[in-house]
């Protein structure tokens, strides 16, 4: 059987690291559940919760059968109305970092192809009818496909 391409790995690689931010593990932020680009969850789902969601995906360099590739990832935590401070929004924002091995001492805890000092959260704040208050990360990471 094949592997699935290297940016599918990734990804999955990406989300399993996600699913790890846990108060039982040492972050603030108690995830219930990471969602990968194909799932949807429902208005009950239990909050917090993350979606990843895959961005451009760019070549970068080549190589005879290998490309180097930046994939962006959009990584939205979303909220409950009500039930939670801005400091909240701001530790999971610190949480998904410290997953992703920044500021670590152990280098292999750092997500493989994790680009330094390259990440963006957005926070949206819960207006009009919205139930939700979210906060949207983006990092980008480099890895390597093979075209053969």
């Amino acid at each position: 059987m094949q592997s699935p391409p290297k940016a599918s790995q990734v990804s999955a690689d990406l989300r399993t690291r996600l699913a790890e931010i846990q108060q039982a593990n040492g972050y603030y932020t108690d995830l219930k559940r990471v969602y990968g680009p194909l799932e949807t969850p429902d208005d009950n789902a239990p909050k917090p919760y993350a979606l990843v969601r895959p961005g451009p995906d760019v070549r970068t360099s080549t190589a005879a059968y290998q490309a180097t590739r930046v994939r962006s990832f959009e990584i939205e935590v979303v909220f409950a109305k009500g039930s939670i401070t801005e400091a909240d929004m701001d530790s999971v924002h610190i949480d998904i970092l410290r997953a992703l091995g920044v500021g670590q001492d152990l280098p292999e805890r750092k997500f493989p192809g994790l680009l330094d000092d390259e990440d963006e959260a957005t926070p949206t704040y819960a207006s009009g009818g919205t139930r939700t208050h979210s906060i949207t990360i983006t990092i980008g990471v480099t890895y390597v496909a093979t075209y053969n």
